[in-house]
């Protein structure tokens, strides 16, 4: 019974999981990856006051207009601090760039005019009027570099153990005058015991996200490359099914340059000389048939015609003159006839044996043993044990091997009784044909016989072999074990007792 094609839907979504769980992860580990860089990036000075500084010194042209009024607008610069200090954005000259301070990092920030008075602050009560009582001596050096109109955003910022101390020029757009200066105070970002909060969890919350998007990316591509891949699978499974069957004209069909493509050639050159070696091997089985048939003739019924054409000669001598003698050797002519009649239909019957796919083994032995002791007059008995149905080119095999043997001991033992027994065990079955006759040497006769031969030959071929046990007088024992492959699915039916089926 041959085995249904597979449709490869399990290694399909095998493949479609793996591209999705590897394009999933691979967006994490790049996301992940940014974001340390990027904390690397942010822990080092001078680059991130140089950001600050270059963003506040482009996005600040409001505080210029309230620090260039005649007196400084304060109302208005204590607006744009406090806006600045809860949002910590600011947007550039250029309109779609943004520089974003975490509000909670800035501790202080001062806003004076050109002649460095405070204006505005923060915390609202930290400086009061005086400059002085509210930084540090290095605070005041950054803010007059400010004021004298520094444009180098390194030499405006410093970094300190809990941050940095920066300080930036606030000019009018139009004409570039130093109008006064912002000085801020900045925390560092984040410590690197805090990096699993600040990035970790990010990404955390970002992870659903991305694995959707990944999750619905990786399974479309991945369905649709592996679909592709086993419909080229399915293609060479359905090559080999049909070789399998013997149908060698179908052929594995992928003109694709990669691996399946050459292993769908080499498959098609190895279906091309299986066929050939079937075709050679039906041929040399046909011949040995022939052979066989011709061996048969000449060694029985070709010598039983000759011999009955030796007795109908003698009665035509005898006749006229001793009708006796003539009688009797018509009488010898016709039992010699029969003789070969007898042995051109077992012939006969052994180029048509019984139908095995239809009766099974037991039957086929059963009905040809029962047409042998016809023929022969010699007693047979049949004992099976463990009767089940095997794969056909088992019990063709079997047969066969029975056959020669029944054949061998009809023509030479000499023996008045047969027993033929077939064993099915759980992994192999055994065949042993038995007889009482006179036996023989089988070292001596071994390579003499075509019919031994055959049966071990026959054996051979499906992995069994023939063992013949055989001494002058004392009969002879034929015993073929075939190997069977395991019951697919049930558990293994209990075996009978053994029964005889003749006797």
């Amino acid at each position: 019974m041959p085995l249904p094609t597979p449709n490869f839907r399990r290694l399909q979504w095998k493949l479609t999981l793996s591209y999705t769980l590897v394009t999933t992860a691979a967006i994490l580990l790049i996301e992940l990856a940014a974001l340390v860089f990027a904390a690397i990036l942010m822990q080092r000075a001078p680059l991130l006051p140089t950001l600050i500084v270059s963003s506040l010194k482009s996005g600040a042209s409001p505080l210029a207009d309230a620090l260039a009024a005649q007196p400084p607008d304060q109302q208005r610069a204590e607006r744009w601090l406090a806006e600045f200090v809860r949002y910590g954005t600011l947007t550039t000259n250029h309109g779609s760039l943004k520089m974003h301070i975490d509000p909670a990092s800035i501790t202080q920030a001062v806003v004076v005019d050109a002649q460095a008075h405070v204006v505005a602050a923060y915390p609202p009560a930290a400086c009061g009027a005086s400059l002085a009582a509210c930084l540090p001596a290095e605070g005041e050096h950054l803010l007059a570099r400010a004021l004298a109109g520094e444009s180098t955003p390194d030499r405006l910022a410093e970094q300190t153990e809990h941050g940095f101390l920066m300080a930036v020029p606030i000019t009018q757009p139009t004409s570039g005058k130093v109008v006064g200066a912002l000085f801020l105070r900045v925390t560092l970002p984040f410590t690197w015991a805090q990096a699993p909060k600040v990035f970790l969890l990010p990404v955390a919350r970002s992870a659903l996200v991305i694995l959707l998007i990944a999750a619905v990316i990786g399974t479309v591509f991945g369905f649709l490359t592996a679909r592709s891949l086993t419909h080229r699978l399915k293609r060479l499974a359905t090559a080999a099914d049909a070789w399998s069957q013997g149908d060698f004209s179908v052929l594995a069909r992928d003109t694709s340059q990669d691996e399946i493509g050459d292993l769908a050639r080499r498959l098609n050159q190895m279906a091309s000389q299986l066929e050939n070696l079937l075709h050679t091997r039906q041929e040399l089985a046909a011949v040995e048939e022939r052979n066989r048939l011709a061996r048969e003739l000449h060694d029985a019924v070709k010598q039983q015609v000759f011999a009955a054409g030796m007795q109908i000669a003698a009665a035509r001598r005898h006749l006229p003159a001793h009708p006796e003698q003539a009688q009797q050797a018509l009488a010898q002519a016709q039992r010699l006839t029969q003789l070969a009649q007898q042995e051109l239909t077992a012939l006969i019957r052994e180029l048509r044996p019984a139908a095995l796919k239809d009766q099974g083994l037991a039957a086929a032995l059963r009905d040809a043993l029962h047409r042998w002791q016809e023929q022969t007059g010699i007693q047979a008995t049949l004992h099976l044990q463990g009767e089940r149905r095997l794969p056909l080119a088992v019990e063709q095999t079997l047969f066969r091997i029975a056959q020669e043997a029944l054949s061998n001991a009809a023509k030479h033992s000499q023996s008045t009784h047969v027993t033929l027994r077939v064993v099915w065990a759980a992994d192999h079955v055994t065949l042993i044909v038995e007889d009482n006759g006179q036996g023989f040497d089988p070292a001596r006769a071994r390579g003499r016989g075509l019919g031994l031969s055959s049966m071990a030959e026959r054996a051979a071929e499906l992995g069994g072999h023939v063992h013949i046990h055989s001494a002058p007088g004392q009969g002879t024992r034929i015993e073929a074990r075939l190997p069977l492959p395991p019951p697919a699915g049930a558990k293994s039916h209990p075996e009978p007792g053994d029964r005889s089926a003749l006797g």
